[in-house]
């Protein structure tokens, strides 16, 4: 028999012999024997392994007990192999953690991004009182930069600018570290000199046949007559282009997991007749490992229509417990949730079928569904998307009972949006020079006592 305590730091072995009993004399042999090993009697290896199987938060604890844990998990080996960990097993998942982001929408004066993070106590949206909670703010001239969230991966949040679509900081507030992604220079043929790229779309996702974190970028033309895609390797200067692109335009429903990412498309396809055009709801997928577009996951099983088919805003790509999932809100008698628990086998199953009258009840507008939908640590939640509203629908799955509470930042003037996101051990200072964080001004009243004895990061983005 083995055991371990890994709480404690302390790990003891112990085979009894078959045919043998154990006598009070042994017993007290064994526990003194016991008392004198702990976990550092291990190998690295053996260590390095238990310590990948870890949430982030737990690994960062366990770097603070001695100086010889510190050095291991702070290794850069130790961090890919708990990201390689925390893409393709799961094993290393955490519960998600909320964050919200305050826009300001006036256009003549500094744009301002704060992020905040909060957790549900059972009635109401509260902010972090831990070690953890975010309080971020991110300061520009609106004729400068327009920032907009536009994807989250981990804990790593994407900001681009919606002025040019092509420049893009990384953010990672929980090490109060942000980075500006190189701008792309995209090469057009002698015969497309003329062409003015109108949509850009990125992605992140990590390969661990390389060890790398690695962002993918999406240009075309308002018409999509001219795509072209870019792969930018964290670390490195500049993007290099690929050869493959996706073979129609991307939507915002975006999502990384296990490793790559995934957009939620509404996809046309034919029958046997040429007339029998059909719409369903497809996932396409960026695999940052072979560097390219493909349909690598089934249809989930929705109901599929001819031509009038439901648009997109009416579904959902989320990471629910660590698996791709797709909430369906096109049906106005019932919300159906579809994961996908097997990823190897790539096998869709009905996880929870609610009755939307329960969610209209707790709902002033019927339109929850075209709400924004995340994951939250015992279900999901839907929020007006970019709006200066305050209710948030909770959906709690352990017992299917709908809560209704104020979003805790609401203020006339600012869009507010809530995201979900993990903790991981990424470090955006071993990738590139970082934006100095700055001090613009002095915190108000009310921010200090928001603040609560935490330092607050605010960065001033400028030409």
């Amino acid at each position: 028999m083995e055991g371990s305590v890994i709480g404690t730091l302390k790990i003891s072995f112990y085979t009894p012999h078959k045919g043998l009993m154990e006598t009070p004399r042994t017993k007290r042999m064994r526990h003194c024997s016991n008392s004198n090993r702990n976990l550092m009697d291990l190998d690295n290896d053996n260590l390095v392994d238990i310590f990948s199987r870890l949430p982030a938060e737990s690994v960062c604890s366990v770097g603070c007990v001695s100086k010889a844990l510190h050095n291991i998990v702070s290794r850069p080996s130790f961090l890919n192999q708990h990201m390689s960990s925390l893409v393709t097993t799961n094993a290393a998942a955490e519960v998600p953690q909320l964050v919200i982001v305050s826009q300001s929408k006036k256009k003549y004066m500094a744009e301002l991004i704060a992020m905040q993070s909060f957790e549900y106590d059972g009635n109401t949206l509260e902010m972090r009182r831990d070690k953890t909670r975010i309080v971020s703010k991110i300061m520009s001239w609106w004729y400068e930069y327009f920032f907009n969230v536009h994807f989250v991966f981990c804990n790593l949040i994407c900001l681009k600018d919606r002025h040019t679509g092509s420049r893009c900081v990384l953010l990672n507030p929980l090490k109060g570290e942000a980075v500006m992604l190189p701008t792309c220079i995209v090469q057009v043929p002698e015969h497309l000199k003329t062409t003015v790229f109108s949509y850009y779309w990125f992605g992140m996702g990590f390969d661990n046949t390389t060890s790398t974190h690695k962002v993918v970028q999406v240009c075309a033309d308002s018409e999509y007559n001219y795509c072209v895609s870019h792969v930018y390797v964290l670390g490195t200067r500049s993007w290099r282009e690929i050869c493959s692109v996706p073979p129609c335009d991307l939507t915002v429903k975006n999502l990384s997991a296990y490793g790559d990412m995934h957009w939620l498309i509404r996809r046309a396809t034919t029958g046997r007749a040429q007339a029998n055009i059909r719409h369903c709801m497809s996932i396409l997928s960026f695999d940052f490992k072979k560097e390219e577009f493909g349909w690598n996951i089934p249809d989930p099983p929705l109901r599929n229509m001819p031509r009038k088919f439901h648009s997109v805003q009416r579904f959902h790509l989320i990471n629910l417990r660590g698996s791709l999932s797709v909430v369906d809100a096109s049906s106005d008698k019932y919300l159906d949730i579809w994961m996908l628990k097997n990823y190897d086998e790539k096998e869709w199953v009905l996880v929870h079928r609610i009755e939307a009258r329960m969610i209209n009840a707790e709902c002033r507008y019927r339109s929850y569904r075209l709400w924004t939908c995340c994951e939250w640590g015992h279900g999901i939640f839907f929020k007006r998307s970019r709006k200066s509203n305050s209710t948030v629908v909770l959906l709690d799955l352990r017992t299917v009972c709908i809560h209704r509470v104020k979003c805790p930042i609401y203020q006339k003037g600012l869009y507010t949006s809530i995201f979900s996101y993990t903790s991981s051990l990424i470090s955006l200072k071993s990738y590139g020079n970082l934006i100095p964080l700055k001090r613009y001004g002095k915190p108000t009243e009310a921010e200090e006592s928001r603040r609560s004895g935490s330092s607050m990061n605010i960065w001033h983005l400028c030409n």
